[in-house]
This record gives structure tokens, sequence and C-alpha cells, in this order.
């Protein structure tokens, strides 16, 4: 009924437009003295047949050109917009643009309002609009069927890289878009449609209210209660209160230069992925205080790697901070953080307590 009502609509419009420019002509003669006003409307009946193709017309051959033209062009327009909306089934599809984010993950849906579907993709893609080019690769989803009033709902982890940019990236600039392309194909008709969205903050949702910056960027905090230990050839007693992890630890004399104790985080699926946050803006936070002089190893353990960054203490409570950009490397898969101190750089003994570890976006 709806389509029914859209392609009634279509051609009393167009019908509506051809009289009125046939009507112009027709007022045209009039002033020029050709016709009188008595003959006005008949003389507009006949270009409109002509016009719609159902009618001939005698003298001015210009005016029998331009209204043929108008009416090839017209027809054809018209045509081809019904074609798209009887065979097409673009408003049949309805992409939700209310994205609701629950401080882990965001969801969104289709909903099929006409007959079965299938083979079903959505894109989503990142675009910068000063550079003209797309930021990284697209993020694909895939539906086989859905049947008439079925609902694909998609679920998105925003641990993914794609996914935590692209909200961050919507919520601080005006440059990067977002945009999801979606196909599916007519199961009765073998037809296929495809059709493009532009999602933007405002379709961004946290309970009753639109998505904020400070709703979505909150520092990421690991407890130091967390922490575990290790030791290689070295002794720790790794002790906590309210507010500090205590690495109490010590080495032999004769043992390995390269022997050392730990206390780490330990990431199990998913990994965590520092990979997703924007470098230049996020940096590690985490408060030491020692009455000790030691050196200590500041260790990201990926799936492929191992950085490092070294920290110089001195018998001191300090708060130290680490910017995520001099972290080089795929920071994607991090499977431990740890806190390493080594026979060769230290004292045989001390003591050093380890505050939580927070991830911070400006």
């Amino acid at each position: 009924m709806k389509k029914l009502k859209k392609i009634v609509k279509t051609v009393l419009i167009f019908l509506v437009v051809m009289f009125v420019i046939c009507l112009i002509f027709s007022l045209y003669k009039l002033f020029n003295n050709e016709i009188r006003i008595s003959e006005l409307l008949n003389e507009t009946f006949l270009y409109f047949l002509y016009t719609v193709g159902y009618g001939a017309l005698e003298g001015d051959s210009a005016i029998q050109n331009i209204l043929a033209i108008i009416g090839i062009v017209s027809l054809a327009l018209m045509t081809t917009y019904l074609t798209i909306n009887l065979f097409w089934r673009l408003d049949d599809v309805k992409f939700n643009k209310v994205i609701v984010y629950d401080n882990k993950h965001l969801k969104m849906e289709f909903k099929n309002n006409g007959r079965d579907i299938c083979d079903m993709k959505a894109s989503f893609i990142l675009y910068n609009a000063i550079t003209s080019e797309n930021i990284s690769e697209p993020k694909e989803y895939y539906m086989p069927l859905l049947p008439k009033g079925g609902k694909w709902k998609l679920n998105f982890d925003l641990n993914e890289t794609f996914w935590y940019k692209a909200v961050y990236d919507l919520l601080t600039t005006k440059d990067i878009k977002l945009y999801c392309t979606f196909s599916f194909v007519d199961t009765s008709t073998g037809q296929s449609s495809i059709k493009v969205e532009n999602i933007t903050r405002d379709n961004f949702k946290i309970t009753d209210k639109l998505l904020e910056y400070e709703d979505f960027i909150k520092p990421t905090i690991f407890k130091f209660t967390d922490l575990m230990p290790i030791e290689n050839k070295g002794k720790l007693n790794l002790t906590k209160n309210e507010d500090f992890a205590f690495m109490d630890y010590s080495f032999d004399a004769l043992a390995n230069e390269n022997s050392f104790v730990m206390a780490y985080y330990n990431f199990h699926e998913p990994l965590l992925n520092l990979e997703k946050y924007n470098k230049e803006t996020t940096y590690f936070e985490v408060k030491f205080t020692t009455e000790d002089k030691i050196k200590l190893n500041f260790e990201i353990k990926t799936t492929n790697n191992i950085i490092t960054k070294y920290i110089e203490l001195n018998n001191e409570t300090k708060l130290i901070k680490l910017e995520l950009k001099d972290f080089a490397g795929d920071l994607e898969e991090v499977k431990e953080i740890c806190y390493t101190i080594f026979k060769e750089s230290n004292n045989l003994s001390g003591k050093l307590g380890i505050g939580n570890l927070r991830i911070v976006t400006r």
C-alpha cells in the first residue's frame, strides 16, 4: 500500500507539472494574440496530450519540438523512478540509526519490512573528508537470510580497533565520517538493492541521552590487587595494602646477572588492545613508592614482541606518565604488562610499591 501511494503521487505530480508547462506555452500564444482567452484551456489540453504522446499538433514547429523533448525526458525520468520504486526494495529494509552504547558494546539493527531477502551485507567505512581517503579497511558483516519482519541485530565490541576509533573520531572531529553501505537480494525476483547511510555523532545514545565524550573516554584502570608475581633466580614477596602492591625482592650474590623478579598483569581472551587508542592523546599513569634506588623495566608483551620502557626511582613516591606514542610497534594483542626488576641493574635487595595502572586519554 505504501508503494502504491508513492506511485500514484509520482504520476499525479508528473501530470500536474506537464499541464503547467503546457499552460505556459498557451499563455505565450495568448499574449501574442495568436489565440483568444476562450481557447486557452482547449489549447493547453492539446499541448498536454501531445506532450504525453497522445495527440498531434499543427502550426509552430519550434513549440512542437520543445514539447516533444520535454515529454520524452519527463516520461523517461518518471519511468525510471517508478521502476526503482516498483522493483527495488530500498525502503523495505530499514537501518535503525539509533546506536546504543552500553559502556562496552555498540548495538544497532536492521529490519526487513518487505518480502524475504538474502545475501545481506553491511559494510562500515571510516572516511577522512579532508584527505578524501578511507582511514582503514572497512568492517563487513553478513546475514544469509532475513525473512519478512525479521531483525538483524549487530553487536560491536569496543575492544576492536575500528569501532573504538570510529566513535572516538566522531566525538572529537567533524572531518571524519562514518558510512554504512548495505546490500541485499530479493529472494522472489533476484533483484539486488544497495543503499548508503551516513552515521553521525547524533546517532550514538547512552541510556536516554546522546553519547558525550566524557561518557565514552573514561580511564581504563588495572588494579594493583590483580598483579601476580614471578621469580627467576630471585626471591619475591608480593604483599598488598589499601594503596600499593609491594615487591619485596632479593637476589643471591652468586646469581646470574640476568636474574629477575616480576609483578605482572595477565590478559586472557580477549587480549588487551592498545592499538585502538589515539596514540597522540593517550598515556599510562601509575604511582610508585620506594625507599631504595631502583631501575624498573616497564614491559608490554604482545604476541610478537616485548616493548620496554625504563623507569628510575630513588627514595620517593612518584606519579609516572608514559606516553603511548613512545611505544613503537603493534600493540593490538597485548598478553601481559610487567614490572620487572633485574639483578644487573639494581641492588641485591629492595622494596617497591606499585599503585593502580591507568590508561588515560586526554
